[in-house]
């Protein structure tokens, strides 16, 4: 098709819709089943004799590609400024001078529109940044070809091969040198690279090499994919937009994989990967939905052994997210003809989904603990025996304590599970504030590691200059006012975070722990050895020595980017350590890793070194998401499980 696109001579050159029975649009051009014309975006456009003539020739390799078209009979291409007005000449060569000159472009693709511009132009990237509201989460860039990805990044074999796969899916890779501007990632290791998957964005590419595809939204919100949706952002962050005449029925952001020690993992599951099922080995009874959690949203719809995931809807505090939520499930439940008989969500009273699955009526309701979905997520990958050790940690996830769990080591059935050991317990003074200051949790853990007398210290009372905010709140720790205990090991990254790269305040999830991970790409090698206390009789698992190690480390003038290598190295250690005694002592040689912790390449890298030394078989995510896009797999699976057993609620 590229060739043929490429062809003066041929009828469809330089044609953005050019398509065969091995490529093009799918599942956004979908409205019904079975995959034929008449039920999907393209039953608008009358094929003319000579697409006729393809489409019913069982010999030609256009034979029943339902998306089939030409310039004379398929959708168009339309370049119009930020008015809505239309801008004549070549949509294409046009939207490629504006681009060069500095505009950013809304740019329509299978499943919504990009944000693009020039990546090798730093002023136009800090200006998609400010229109955007998004100060500091990087962006992703689309390459023309795998060389020019090799002149920016380091790509290993694994990551080339999903990079030129069919599904094209966004790849983490480790930046090489400095030759783009750093306001794409900033304090960031890794480049989010991807290539052309349509025939638009190869035209695009030929004469820019590299450009920034960002999703069309505002930060939080929906990706945008009608033209109705197009005019809140035309005017105040797009110039420009290349808008086509082919409807898309679904919204479906891009994938996102990272590949640490040749394993590809997903961050983001979407496009190329909706809505293929995920087979399982324990079929249910019944149809079940999942819910899943409130942020990285995705739903789960079962079918005996096949389990269909939504395509990430994102962070579901937004009405407008939950009314495309919504929306989306009720189009899955058509498309896949799956009336549900009994629905699950999270234990977590205030979830979004955790009201809607109330506001279904679909009984029976199962809640699932947050933490004990994401161990039986990577389970049902695998479809491992029960039981598992289950490694989980994130940010936090509502425990039946009552408390906000997320550094948790846990022995995982299907139905039930145990907490076997935890981080140490910390307030979360201010609660959804600590999260986004990390000084905060800083404070915290200093706080655990020297007591009431903790700004006594001058080394510690120069990291907190306002110390009229931090009175506050150690008082509020003290008197458990507002702070809520966490087992959270993300707070203890943050917390690292602070200390070693003077991150206070975040914009996006995970800001501190990903510029912790950059820092400690620098190190030759570890500052030094840190360890943490572990009480086998509770489980409890205190962090104190780590952040002592730390401190001494920065007293004595130690480089920074050491320090952040061995803290990682020493949470490595740590799991290993707990994992080993917990596989000995509840004789469990399995073990499960989930979380958006394990979205940490480095992490990962560590841990996978180490695995090799002990003899645990260790499993990590290959299907789903580890961050909580994957926690609707596990609601599902815990639920198939109860009602199998008798147990349904």
């Amino acid at each position: 098709c590229l060739a043929e696109m490429r062809d003066p001579d041929d009828r469809r050159f330089r044609y953005p819709f050019i398509n065969c029975t091995n490529c093009g649009p799918r599942f956004t051009i979908i409205r019904g089943l079975p995959y034929d014309r008449h039920l999907t975006t393209m039953d608008e456009f009358a094929m003319d004799s000579y697409c006729g003539s393809q489409y019913r020739d069982p010999m030609d390799r256009r034979f029943h590609a339902e998306p089939i078209s030409c310039p004379e009979c398929g959708p168009s291409l339309e370049l119009i400024d930020s008015r809505g007005d239309r801008i004549g000449g070549d949509p294409v060569k046009e939207t490629v001078r504006l681009i060069t000159g500095g505009a950013i472009a809304a740019v329509k693709g299978l499943g919504g529109y990009h944000l693009s511009c020039l990546a090798t132009d730093e002023e136009a990237v800090q200006k998609l940044r400010d229109r955007k509201k998004r100060p500091a989460k990087p962006f992703a860039l689309m390459f023309r070809d795998m060389e020019t990805i090799r002149r920016y990044c380091l790509a290993g074999q694994e990551e080339e091969s999903l990079l030129q796969s069919p599904r094209a899916p966004i790849v983490l890779l480790k930046k090489k040198g400095n030759s783009l501007p750093d306001n794409i990632a900033p304090r960031n290791g890794y480049l989010g690279a991807f290539l052309p998957y349509t025939p638009l964005h190869h035209l695009l590419l030929e004469d820019t090499g590299v450009l920034v595809m960002t999703s069309a939204n505002f930060t939080d919100e929906p990706l945008i994919s009608t033209e109705r949706e197009l005019q809140g952002i035309l005017r105040v962050i797009a110039d420009i937009a290349l808008t086509n005449n082919r409807k898309i029925a679904h919204k479906c952001d891009d994938s996102i994989f990272f590949v640490p020690g040749g394993i590809s993992i997903p961050v983001r599951r979407a496009r190329g990967y909706v809505p293929e099922p995920v087979n399982v080995s324990a079929p249910c009874p019944l149809p079940v939905l999942a819910l899943g959690g409130q942020e990285k949203g995705t739903f789960a719809l079962s079918r005996k052994d096949q389990v269909f995931i939504s395509s990430h809807m994102g962070d579901l505090g937004d009405i407008r997210s939950q009314q495309n939520f919504r929306y989306e499930l009720a189009r899955f439940r058509e498309l896949l003809e799956i009336e549900p008989e009994a629905v699950a969500c999270d234990m977590h009273p205030d979830y979004f989904t955790t009201r809607l699955a109330l506001e279904l009526g679909i009984e029976p309701v199962v809640r699932v603990q947050h933490h004990h979905a994401h161990a039986v997520s990577v389970m049902a990958e695998y479809g491992l025996k029960e039981p598992a050790i289950g490694v989980i940690f994130d940010g936090t996830g509502y425990g039946p304590d009552g408390n906000l769990w997320g550094g948790e080591f846990l022995l995982a059935g299907y139905r039930d599970f145990e907490r076997l050991a935890h981080i140490k317990n910390l307030p979360l003074p201010g609660g959804e504030m600590a999260v986004n200051q990390p000084w905060r949790m800083a404070l915290m853990h200093l706080w655990n590691l020297h007591g009431d007398e903790v700004l006594e210290k001058q080394s510690i009372s120069n990291l907190f200059p306002d110390s009229k905010k931090t009175g506050i709140i150690l008082d509020m720790a003290e008197r458990g006012v507002n702070a809520i205990p966490t087992s959270s090991i993300g707070r203890l990254f943050d917390a690292a975070a602070y200390l070693l790269c003077g991150i206070g305040e975040v914009s996006f999830e995970a800001e501190a722990a990903i510029a912790l991970e950059a820092l400690a790409l620098k190190a030759d090698k570890p500052a030094g050895e840190y360890a943490v206390s572990i009480d086998w009789n509770s489980g409890i698992i205190d962090p104190a020595p780590v952040v002592a190690g730390i401190m001494s480390d920065l007293e004595r003038r130690a480089d920074s980017a050491r320090i952040a290598l061995s803290f990682h190295i020493s949470m490595a250690e740590m799991v290993i350590e707990v994992i080993s005694e917990l596989s000995r002592k509840h004789c469990c040689g399995d073990a499960v890793f989930s979380g958006g912790v394990f979205q940490n390449r480095l992490l990962c890298e560590l841990l996978l070194e180490r695995i090799e030394k002990i003899d645990i078989e260790c499993y990590f995510h290959r299907a789903v998401p580890p961050n909580d896009g994957g926690v609707s797999l596990g609601q599902q699976q815990v639920a198939a499980a109860r009602i199998s057993g008798g147990i349904d609620g």
